[in-house]
């Protein structure tokens, strides 16, 4: 019994801490300078030299194409719920957590662009730039894991700051 509350005490603060790694690196602002926001309209979905750039819709066909249809649904649809359909089965995000502390609190008329760059078959370096309206881009470095489902399709297990 011990041990079965222990497994679940272990699993709940790995779940909170994915949850949290993603809206911390949500609304932390990198020291670099951000594209400015005219870049934006200009963000074009391009793959060349092993990275991918863009803000289209993606799919849940490859790694990078499931981090695009991530945050178009929570950037361009501010869909909960389409977004976590590119969130992993093993992952301890929850389809209200995105809502409530992450789509809810987003300013209304915010676009983004991401630069996405594969470190291994299942971990991507992120540059996710916010375009908040009549303010400053925000440059937000992350990385993702990710997981193939057994459908063949992938998923996000998780969401935390780099470097």
């Amino acid at each position: 019994m011990r041990i079965a509350v222990l497994a679940a005490a272990g699993a709940a603060v790995l779940g909170g801490s994915a949850i949290l790694g993603f809206f911390v690196t949500r609304s932390a602002t990198a020291p670099e300078a951000a594209p400015t926001a005219a870049a934006n309209p200009g963000c074009a979905d391009t793959v060349e030299d092993g990275r991918v750039r863009g803000s289209g819709p993606g799919s849940l066909d490859s790694p990078a194409d499931t981090v695009l249809a991530f945050d178009h649904a929570y950037y361009v649809e501010r869909s909960a719920e389409k977004a976590f359909e590119a969130v992993s089965p093993s992952s301890r995000m929850t389809e209200d957590q995105l809502r409530s502390e992450g789509i809810d609190r987003l300013a209304e008329g915010t676009s983004h662009c991401v630069e996405i760059r594969e470190l291994g078959p299942t971990l991507l370096e992120v540059d996710l730039t916010e375009f908040p309206p009549e303010s400053e881009p925000v440059l937000i470095h992350q990385r993702v894991r990710v997981a193939e489902n057994e459908d063949g399709t992938w998923g996000i297990v998780s969401i935390t700051p780099a470097g």
